[in-house]
């Protein structure tokens, strides 16, 4: 760490704070720890001066259980508690009160020699002989053990007045020391807040050249940096205010220009137009917007691989001519949609730059701007915008006119997809009206043709019963195909959108009854989910087909409607009639345009049709056709 960091460092308030802390917690903590070892010290030396103290009173009761009017017992039990009160000695906290120097602490071993060699001996030697006389021996070391308690008694006395001289010293020190950190936090902290809100208060009464110098730690430096440094800037602002406010309202007066011409052009943009009506407003609103001196749209075709004029606006006459009838190659402007960003052009830019969108005979314009005509990452087109001076666009402009170009994709897209649906459906319209002109109508006109040459050749060979029998033939064919154009235009009603899912089904049967005169047994079961308006117009048409199948094949009797709403929707149409060769069907399944029409019908709605044989229906004999709609398609 270099000499400098190690200044800054020592600057700062947070490292003088922390290091007074520290300091002023270690001498808190030791001067604490001190003090509890002097008290534990004080503690062992009352205990130490309690047990020396007992000790002469022990000395005297042993001289009187030396009389054998005592019990031995007894004797015994004092000279162990003597002995037990002579370990004292061994501990080392007891022998800092019991000597006062190294050569009294050596001392110490001497009571326990004299009690054991021989003050304890001439106590069993009493006890012995009964001697009663107090022994000078004994005598002698009572008075020891007497002195050695006045000693313990001084030596507590003296570190009591150390103890209170520490505390004393802790007191003194804890208020010097609290001065001291009221001074430190008075010049380190109180007065540099104090000058700063001092500023703070000239600056909130306008005196914006205030400044304020702080010194004595490295934040309150910087704080004081930051505060002139944002009274500065405040200065300037309210300086510069007007011109700021001018900058700014021109600023939201460009960007509300803009947002209101991307509304107006998303506006028509939105509405319903052709392709070419598109680009033609387009163009006409651009001029208006970016007040440029030409502006043409170009479109891809991608069939041809080219890219075609779409509209333009102010373009020279003879330039206008030269680009509709000249489509660009798309190769050839490759570059104008791998750029993600809208293109300039200049006329001094080098002539092999998009020479296709030059200048050469255009009145003299000196600037192009090429912009993206895109939906999403695919590329519709491109439009330019032509100046006759050297312009260039700010950047606001440049999100603009790319966001119209995202715009205009977007629509012209949409017109495309619109006029492609509108192609489907027709298709899908006339494929209906294909599949209605089904195999029964088709066979009528047949049969009607073959009559119409027999009826020619009865008349030319004068055969009136060939002639007669014809004509009924003829009369049958013409009426069933009455009868089957009549149906036709029948099913084409979507009758769904007046009536509910049950009268469709009854108005169904209702015709089925009158055409055939039989009568159909309608059997519903289960509540399960609704049907959607598609689901139910389909089944509808497959139910109508299924019965007209029926009318025109089976030869029935009899007819039942089944059906079943659970989980899974069931239909089965029943006859008792003659039935279906299965063989034949499979072979002419191709070709049956009566069940491709049911297939393809549900098909829609991701069902299932299936023509099967007697034993599925109610009947012994005929045909049951039947379709399911299983509870995932539902």
């Amino acid at each position: 760490m270099t000499q400098t960091s190690v200044k800054n460092f020592s600057k700062r308030l947070s490292t003088r704070l922390l290091a007074l802390t520290a300091l002023w917690v270690t001498f808190i903590v030791m001067t604490i720890g001190y003090t509890m070892a002097l008290s534990w010290r004080i503690e062992d030396a009352a205990r130490t001066q309690t047990i020396v103290g007992q000790m002469p009173g022990q000395i005297y009761r042993m001289v009187i259980l030396v009389d054998e009017r005592y019990p031995q017992v007894n004797f015994e039990a004092e000279m162990r508690a003597f002995d037990m009160s002579l370990r004292i000695f061994d501990f080392p906290a007891a022998q800092d009160f019991l000597s006062i120097n190294d050569k009294d602490r050596a001392g110490l071993s001497r009571f326990r020699l004299a009690w054991l060699e021989t003050v304890k001996p001439i106590l069993y030697e009493m006890r012995r002989t009964q001697s009663l006389d107090d022994s000078p021996v004994v005598e002698s070391y009572v008075r020891s053990l007497m002195e050695l308690q006045t000693v313990i008694s001084d030596n507590r006395a003296h570190f009591l007045s150390v103890q209170r001289l520490l505390q004393t010293l802790l007191l003194t020190a804890a208020v010097a020391s609290l001065l001291v950190i009221m001074w430190l936090l008075t010049v380190w902290v109180i007065r540099p807040t104090e000058r700063l809100g001092e500023a703070m208060k000239k600056v909130m009464q306008g005196e914006l050249n205030a400044r304020v110098h702080l010194s004595g730690s490295a934040e309150f430096e910087a704080i004081g940096r930051g505060f002139n440094r944002m009274v500065s800037r405040l200065q300037d602002l309210v300086e510069n205010l007007e011109a700021k406010v001018k900058e700014k309202t021109e600023a939201v007066e460009v960007q509300n220009r803009n947002l209101s011409q991307l509304y107006e052009m998303t506006t028509f943009l939105g509405q319903q137009h052709t392709v070419d009506e598109l680009c033609e407003g387009f163009t006409t609103k651009l001029m208006g917007y970016a007040k440029n001196d030409g502006c043409a749209v170009y479109l891809i075709n991608r069939r041809r691989k080219h890219v075609e004029l779409a509209a333009s606006a102010d373009l020279p006459s003879d330039v206008f001519s030269a680009l509709s009838l000249n489509p660009i190659s798309v190769d050839s402007i490759e570059s104008v949609f791998k750029s993600d960003m809208p293109l300039r052009i200049t006329v001094d830019m080098p002539a092999d730059f998009l020479p296709k969108l030059r200048f050469e005979g255009m009145s003299g314009y000196k600037t192009a701007y090429v912009f993206h005509i895109r939906n999403g990452l695919k590329d519709i087109g491109f439009f330019v915008l032509y100046f006759k001076t050297m312009e260039k666009l700010p950047t606001q402009s440049y999100r603009l006119y790319e966001n119209f170009g995202t715009h205009l994709g977007v629509a012209i897209d949409n017109v495309r997809l619109i006029e492609r649906d509108q192609q489907y459906a027709v298709i899908q319209e006339r494929t209906l009206m294909a599949q209605g002109l089904h195999d029964s109508i088709a066979q009528s006109l047949s049969f009607l043709n073959l009559q119409v040459q027999l009826l020619e050749t009865g008349l030319k060979n004068k055969e009136q019963g060939l002639v007669d029998e014809t004509v009924s033939l003829i009369k049958t064919g013409v009426m069933e195909c009455y009868e089957d154009v009549r149906e036709l235009l029948l099913n084409f009603r979507e009758r769904l959108h007046k009536e509910s899912f049950a009268e469709g089904i009854a108005t169904v049967i209702e015709r089925f009854e009158a055409q055939t005169k039989l009568k159909v047994r309608l059997v519903t079961r289960g509540e399960g989910q609704e049907l959607t308006d598609k689901q139910k117009l389909q089944v509808i048409f497959i139910m109508q087909e299924a019965l007209a199948n029926v009318r025109k094949h089976s030869k029935a009797t009899q007819v039942q409607v089944d059906i079943r709403n659970a989980d899974d929707f069931e239909l089965l149409v029943s006859d008792n009639g003659i039935g279906i060769d299965e063989n034949i069907l499979k072979a002419r399944s191709k070709r049956h345009v009566g069940l491709n029409i049911m297939r393809e019908r549900a098909s829609r709605i991701g069902a299932i049709v299936s023509v099967e044989s007697a034993e599925a229906g109610p009947y012994r004999s005929g045909t049951t056709v039947r379709l399911v709609i299983p509870q995932e398609a539902r």
